[in-house]
């Protein structure tokens, strides 16, 4: 085959770790040359020699791997000179890690001392990057040395600029930790030999240096349907087994004795650093053999998709992770159920049982409020689509036939049982809102009779309050176009609540110049009267009109019967755009229902002497013999806010809100 093109297609390194991925593949060969010499003994008597020399610059790199392995035997040089051999399929291999040799570096110098028929011999070579002849400077001779033994000696030098260069670690440091990260299953897994490391003028030696950093270890195996027969080792590790990596704690996924993934996994356990010196991280190795089988041929990615590595990461490891750092944890799940009090206090729809089981929902280590209302809120929602089969069950059994009395009665009281506490949380939540503007408007209500000042910002709030939208601005093609939107209107009426905000007797333009004004922002609500309708329908048309609380003194044209009369004849004359630039549209049987929020005192008082009275006496009715169809009623503040409270008393009480104010410093 064209060799030069089979590794120009080969996967180039995207990380450090990658880019030392083709050393790795020569330590690992080593590792296994040992392996078949020493088999059991391999701890006390293999050894490989590594040496990296590395620069910042990364333009003079050297490496080496040498080892007393078996060599380059008979066998072992036509497997090398093959490529994609069988020849280590049962320990992973897939005869492309000189490929990746080649893909790598320069230049690559070998020289091996294997047995042939009972004598030993040396083979030499170079190693090249070619279309035919990728061995060159090939000599084999005979050993004379008594003292000599098998073993394998590479050298590499010089990183090509695909990628390699770039990637690989600069620093010494860095080059142990990914090296360590890398061999961690190896050389925990009981059948290492002895690795030297030695890089910018350090040695360390592995398998001892790897303990010297764990502090704690255990090994459990689980069971599933799904990947087999899974084992983890547990290790709790000193904080500098993650200092060059991006994060503090890890799952190790690996085929074959080789790390494949790292997953971190700190957001799940929400810690940083966990221990009576706050020194300590997770590190966990994962093998199986579902991961064998299912590693890519460079052994760099595994085949199956990312979700995979989540669902055995939640679903496999962490079950075993929570309880080998149950201490650390148990202390973090307490700081987690006081966010998720917090949260279910405020959003009592997501509250579908006690703080125990919404925490079984969360992930263990979460303590980010929104993070924590996004799972209770996907849970919530799950539980609403098994509750919504269960009453469309009960619905459907209503609809049959032959349902007699005694049957009816218990088709509604299943249905009336299906309706839990946790569905009712969503009504909880709402009142809690009306709870909240009750109080605001109480309080507001205080603060504007009391002022003396003007106070822009209470008046702005109580706009805020009442009405939206706030503030009105030029959207789109029609100058003064606001968007339809929300309002807190069914504190005067419950029939405002679906109500949409259409127009103003002032132009919004006017009202927009008049917001931005530093002198009155109070003009874009008080003064001025309010349309709003049911939907589109205007057939049934709603008009309210806000006076500041406490005011006696008004200008001559701001009686309120003459001013909510004046309007109403505006709009029937079909010159009034709504917020989408439409004409507003009316018949003969559009019904007007005025309303005017004033303190009954002063001017007001005068102005709505003849009016009549409503049912409980406080407050005023107006309604035209014509003109147009519909009334004006002068509700006061204060009265518009005990009804507004009487008619939500039953829910308060019901929810334990009616006892004092939620804004209540008590």
């Amino acid at each position: 085959m064209n060799l030069v093109k089979r590794v120009d297609r080969l996967p180039k390194p995207t990380r450090a770790s990658e880019a030392m991925q083709p050393l790795f593949e020569a330590i690992s060969n080593s590792i296994h040359s040992t392996q078949d010499r020493f088999g059991e003994k391999v701890i006390k008597q293999g050894r490989i020699y590594v040496e990296v020399d590395i620069d910042r610059s990364k333009t003079d790199v050297t490496a080496s791997v040498a080892d007393n392995g078996v060599g380059l035997d008979e066998k072992n040089f036509e497997a090398f000179t093959t490529t994609d051999t069988d020849n280590k399929i049962a320990i992973g291999g897939k005869g492309v890690g000189r490929l990746l040799w080649l893909d790598c570096f320069e230049k690559i110098e070998v020289k091996s001392i294997y047995e042939k028929d009972g004598r030993l011999r040396q083979r030499s070579f170079g190693f090249r990057l070619s279309a035919t002849q990728q061995i060159v400077n090939d000599d084999d001779e005979a050993v004379r040395s008594k003292s000599a033994e098998t073993g394998m000696n590479v050298v590499f030098s010089g990183l090509r600029d695909n990628g390699y260069r770039h990637h690989f670690p600069g620093r010494p440091t860095y080059a142990f930790q990914h090296f360590m990260s890398h061999f961690l299953p190896t050389f925990i897994g009981g059948r290492s030999p002895v690795v030297s490391l030695s890089c910018g003028g350090e040695t360390r030696e592995f398998p001892d240096a790897i303990d010297d950093i764990i502090h704690r270890r255990e090994t459990v195996e689980s069971e599933t349907d799904e990947y087999g027969k899974l084992k983890l080792t547990l290790m709790e590790c000193d904080k500098t087994a993650s200092s060059d990596l991006k994060g503090s704690h890890f799952v190790h996924f690996i085929a074959h004795d080789r790390t494949v993934h790292s997953q971190k996994i700190d957001g799940k356990l929400g810690l940083k650093y966990f221990g009576e010196a706050e020194d300590r991280v997770f590190h966990a190795c994962v093998f199986g053999s579902f991961l064998d089988r299912n590693v890519n041929q460079e052994r760099t990615r595994f085949t199956f998709e990312d979700a995979t590595i989540d669902a055995i990461v939640n679903d496999v490891c962490m079950p075993h992770i929570e309880k080998f750092l149950a201490d650390p944890m148990t202390k973090l799940r307490r700081e987690q159920a006081k966010v998720v009090e917090e949260i279910v206090e405020t959003y009592p729809s997501v509250k579908f049982g006690p703080i125990e089981e919404l925490q079984k929902h969360v992930p263990s280590g979460e303590l980010a409020d929104d993070a924590i209302y996004g799972h209770l809120s996907r849970q919530r929602f799950r539980r609403d689509q098994r509750q919504a089969e269960k009453i469309k069950s009960v619905l459907l059994r209503l609809k049959g036939d032959g349902l007699d009395g005694e049957s009816l009665d218990k088709a509604i009281r299943d249905a009336s049982q299906e309706i839990e506490e946790a569905e009712q949380r969503s009504l909880a939540e709402y009142i809690v809102r009306r709870k909240v503007v009750l109080d605001f408007l109480g309080l507001l209500l205080e603060k504007v009779r009391n002022d003396t000042k003007d106070s822009a910002y209470q008046n702005e709030s109580v706009l805020h309050t009442f009405i939206c939208p706030m503030r009105v601005a030029t959207v789109g093609r029609h100058k003064g176009q606001v968007e339809p939107t929300s309002h807190d209107l069914w504190v005067v009426d419950e029939r405002l609540t679906f109500a949409q905000y259409f127009s103003s007797d002032v132009s919004f333009d006017e009202l927009a110049k008049e917001f931005d004004s530093a002198d009155r922002p109070d003009l874009a609500i008080f003064d001025h009267v309010h349309g709003l309708r049911e939907a589109d329908d205007s057939s049934k048309i709603l008009l309210i009109e806000f006076k500041k609380p406490g005011r006696k003194q008004y200008a001559s044209g701001e009686n309120p019967q003459q001013q909510v009369e004046r309007y109403i004849r505006t709009l029937q004359r079909g010159s009034q755009m709504d917020v989408r630039g439409r004409p507003i549209r009316f018949n003969e049987n559009t019904v007007f229902y005025c309303y005017i929020v004033a303190d009954c005192i002063g001017e007001m008082d005068d102005w709505t002497y003849s009016w009549g009275r409503t049912a409980d006496g406080r407050g005023r009715i107006y309604q035209p013999n014509s003109g147009f169809k519909g009334t004006i009623e002068l509700i006061g503040w204060d009265a518009l806010l005990e009804d507004a409270n009487a008619r939500n008393k039953a829910f308060f009480d019901r929810a334990g809100l009616s006892a004092k104010s939620i804004f209540s410093s008590e």
